[in-house]
């Protein structure tokens, strides 16, 4: 559970049982956001697993992140792709249509 605390240094948060403080340019319920994800991904791992050691779980839980990561990525290229195909049929007709 995260509480934010805003200092001068950056936002108080705690993940995985210990507190950090997050210095960054994003506003205070950005950061926050992003450590709740990161609590909720560490306490996941070591539920799932029983891990034994806090880095262990926080290795597994950085993997897991990386993995969504990329699969939205990936997803995302896909669509990028499908999109450039379809725009370029269009002009072809567009083109075929405003030469006659």
């Amino acid at each position: 559970m995260n509480n934010g605390k805003t200092s001068s240094t950056g936002v108080e948060v705690e993940i995985f049982g210990q507190k950090y403080v997050i210095k960054g340019t994003d506003n205070e319920a950005y950061i926050l956001q992003l450590a709740e994800y990161v609590d909720s991904k560490m306490i996941e791992m070591h539920g799932k697993l029983q891990l034994s050691t806090p880095t262990k779980v926080a290795v597994l839980a950085a993997i897991n992140i990386a993995h969504e990561m990329f699969a939205i990525k990936k997803e995302m290229e896909e669509k990028e792709s499908v999109i450039a195909e379809k725009a370029e049929k269009l002009l072809d007709i567009l083109s075929v249509e405003f030469k006659t």
